[in-house]
């Protein structure tokens, strides 16, 4: 029986790599981003504080010592966020699946609020930009750089795996997606990869163990 051919652009960890049959699916991964966390000086801020990834909760609790009680209010984006915060000793106001339901919940019930957002280097466009068109203060901070790593595969993979527009792009350097399903994380990367194919899929809760789980739902009865 022929493999199905997977790529993951993330490098997974032995329990994730076994939840693939290896008698059924020909893995690959890779990591085409690399993650350089920055050293920060936090501002004093009064208002509160968004974290829409780990690597952003990482590069400023490694940075600053000492800041249990520096937030006042913290909004973050995913469970895995909201697990590192809670381990970093910090309460959740709210976590949302994804930025745009977060900027929903803002303007219903916190566009009152001064907010300081810790992000990526590559920018969320439309999740700034929200701030702005509804008047609601937001100050950004680069928390850490996402660097892309073009690899190149001479194959066409049966699916997939996206974690983000800048794993899409970086992808996209040195490789084409041909017929490929992409499998994506959320809304966010599913958005950004519908401009190259109609055969996305997406994650409605974003873990990676799900973008998994989708990836063999995908191929159940192959």
């Amino acid at each position: 029986m022929k493999k199905i051919k997977i790529l993951s652009t993330k490098k997974l960890s032995k329990d994730l790599k076994y939840l693939f049959d290896d008698l059924k699916f020909d893995l690959h991964h890779d990591d085409f981003i690399s993650i350089q966390l920055l050293k920060l000086n936090l501002p004093k801020h009064n208002g509160s504080w968004i974290f829409t990834s780990k690597n952003a909760v990482e590069a400023v609790f490694s940075s600053n010592q000492n800041i249990d009680n520096f937030f006042n209010k913290i909004y973050c984006v995913g469970k895995n966020t909201k697990e590192l915060l809670i381990k970093k000793g910090q309460k959740i106001t709210k976590m949302t699946q994804n930025s745009s339901n977060l900027a929903d919940f803002i303007l219903k019930k916190a566009k009152n609020e001064k907010f300081i957002f810790c992000r990526s280097s590559i920018k969320n466009e439309e999740f700034s930009d929200f701030f702005n068109k509804k008047n609601i203060e937001l100050k950004e901070v680069v928390a850490y750089n996402n660097i892309a790593r073009p690899i190149k595969y001479n194959q066409i993979f049966d699916a997939i795996l996206f974690y983000s527009p800048s794993g899409i792009k970086s992808y996209l350097i040195n490789n084409s997606l041909n017929n490929s399903y992409c499998v994506c994380i959320g809304k966010t990367t599913s958005k950004y990869a519908h401009k190259y194919s109609n055969k996305v899929l997406s994650c409605n809760v974003p873990t990676i163990e799900n973008v998994i789980h989708k990836t063999i739902k995908l191929f159940e009865n192959d």
